[in-house]
């Protein structure tokens, strides 16, 4: 697994010591810096010593060169293309111990050095070559000898997450002790973060990734190099920052920061920090592919439950308790289904946005106050909605389910940009078996929104009236459980009570609703007749008041007679 941190990016792959640092040693008492102040950072990881006009081809970059100017005393053109060969082939600066063969450093030098900012050190008289080169070469052994230990108790760190099977947060904490820093891991594939405070209070650490992201535009604010850092301001505070984005084969896993809140990053830390980049992107890919198993379980139980044999509600209320489903609840069924919006969206959403919209859609509608499960059945997106029935009639859940529907539709809008995302919602049954009625409706809602132009968003199949049979593959089966659905209470308490509410209904539609009209043609009171049309609206759960129940039931009523007139 490759992991990639931009490709402005650069680390030291060899450890060295700053140039500034190594010149504290005692052997270079007595020593002054003559030009190249502002190179000063440069790592020192070797030591040469020049008496050779031709020692360009002898040197490597990161080298400290050390001469008394032997091979350039009387040579001016071979002083003034010193310095920029050396510079251009990276070393870390030039010692020159003077007096012997040059009294004083020749002025081009200097000015070439401060040019190029290339530092120009000048050694007493009394200095041994020996000396200087066993002092700096000890330092840096020194130096490799404490990143070489680092590194084992990174590896100590490393294995011990692995074997102790550590997650995001681990890493976090572990990343933080080891470079003595505060640590925010972002996990944008599983839409999770960890963070681990050094000297810093933990409930501010929005403070710190506000900073950095506000500094750095998108692209930028890679930290480059140990002397480039990311400088912030924070509550009177200079901070460095450190940002890595954990990049896999193209493809962002998410991001690590590092603030400096205790102390200055060097580096080794930067190694540590490669080798934990490695270990946290391994942690994302394990987390998803762990989400993406527990996905796909959860979805082929979904499917089950809308079109698989259901005999045993109680054993499948116990495998919907061990995916974290309450099946307890009841549901009503919607199908979403994404349509090009404009001419320029032409692809498909792709299975990420997919995936973003199953693992964020339950909570965003949770903060609406409404409990849904999701998946997918084919290429359509599922939603089950919980749906409270106590006290409420079934077209006063159906209504509510609609409404809160809408809810959903805006926010698949908004994760399917330029894309209109149509719904279509089945009714409220009763039951895990409810559910599998509830799918047919509102598979069939969708199917016909097809024909109908002009409907848009949440297309719920209680309000589709006539035509559920006029585009009904199965006109006759549709037409039977239209009339069950408008006038099979009233018919059914007819046949136990004796009753004429039928008839009475028929006549309410003959005489337009005049109901003194309705009282002479059945011969019966006038208040007998406001009486049967409360009941008709009590068992039918129809509203006569409401232009489309009184369609309904009207359309019903010649279907019914059509029915018996075939008879």
């Amino acid at each position: 697994m490759a992991i990639s941190t931009g490709e402005n990016r650069h680390i030291m792959q060899e450890l060295g010591i700053p140039l500034k640092k190594l010149l504290e040693l005692p052997v270079f008492h007595g020593s002054r810096i003559l030009a190249g102040n502002s190179g000063l950072g440069r790592l020192v990881t070797g030591v040469n010593i020049m008496e050779v006009p031709d020692i360009v081809n002898w040197v490597k970059p990161g080298q400290l060169l050390v001469t008394t100017g032997f091979a350039i005393r009387d040579n001016q053109e071979a002083q003034q293309s010193l310095v920029p060969s050396l510079a251009r082939l990276g070393l870390a600066g030039i010692c020159i111990k003077t007096r012997r063969y040059l009294e004083t450093i020749p002025p081009p030098m200097l000015q070439l050095a401060d040019a190029y900012e290339f530092p120009l050190v000048e050694l007493p008289p009394d200095v041994g070559f020996a000396d200087l080169i066993y002092e700096v070469l000890s330092a840096i052994l020194h130096e490799q000898s404490a990143f070489l230990l680092q590194m084992l108790d990174v590896h100590s760190a490393l294995m011990k997450i692995m074997i102790e099977g550590g997650g995001l947060q681990k890493i976090a904490f572990t990343l933080a002790s080891l470079v003595n820093n505060s640590v925010y891991i972002s996990d944008i594939l599983n839409d999770r973060h960890a963070c681990s405070c050094v000297n810093w209070p933990e409930n501010e650490i929005d403070v710190l990734l506000a900073a950095a992201k506000a500094k750095a535009a998108p692209g930028d604010g890679l930290y480059q190099r140990i002397n480039n850092r990311l400088e912030l301001a924070i509550n009177d505070r200079s901070i460095g920052c450190f940002y890595m984005p954990l990049t896999v084969a193209s493809e962002c896993y998410g991001s690590i920061y590092i603030w400096e809140t205790m102390r200055p990053l060097n580096s080794s830390d930067i190694s540590t920090i490669e080798r934990l980049a490695v270990m946290t992107a391994l942690e994302i890919a394990r987390e998803r592919s762990l989400r993406e198993v527990e996905r796909r379980y959860s979805n082929e139980f979904l499917n089950h439950l809308l079109s698989g044999r259901i005999e045993d509600e109680k054993l499948e209320l116990e495998h919907a308790r061990k995916l974290g489903w309450d099946l307890e609840r009841n549901y009503v069924v919607g199908l979403a289904w994404p349509l090009p919006s404009r001419e320029d969206a032409r692809h498909l959403p792709n299975q990420e946005t997919k995936n973003r919209v199953l693992r964020e859609l339950p909570s965003r509608m949770l903060e609406q106050g409404v409990h849904c499960l999701v998946g997918t059945k084919g290429d359509y997106l599922v939603i089950l909605l919980a749906v409270e029935d106590r006290g409420l009639s079934a077209r006063q859940i159906n209504e509510l389910a609609r409404k809160q529907m809408k809810t959903v539709q805006e926010c698949l809008t908004c994760a399917f940009t330029g894309w209109e995302v149509r719904i279509g919602l089945g009714r409220f049954y009763p039951g895990l078996k409810g559910l599998q009625q509830s799918y047919q409706e509102a598979k069939q809602a969708l199917r016909i929104s097809e024909n109908l132009p002009g409907r848009r968003g949440v297309i719920a199949f209680n309000d589709l009236g006539i035509y559920r049979f006029i585009y009904s593959r199965d006109r006759e089966k549709e037409v039977n459980n239209y009339l069950q659905e408008t006038l099979g209470k009233l018919l059914e308490y007819d046949r136990e009570k004796n009753t004429e509410l039928i008839r009475t209904l028929q006549a309410y539609f003959e005489h337009h609703g005049n109901l003194k009209k309705v009282s002479e043609a059945l011969f019966t009171h006038y208040n007998t007749i406001l009486y049967r049309l409360e009941r008709i609206q009590e068992i039918s759960g129809m509203d006569l008041n409401c232009p489309e129940d009184r369609f309904n039931l009207e359309v019903a009523l010649k279907l019914l007679n059509g029915k018996v007139e075939n008879k």
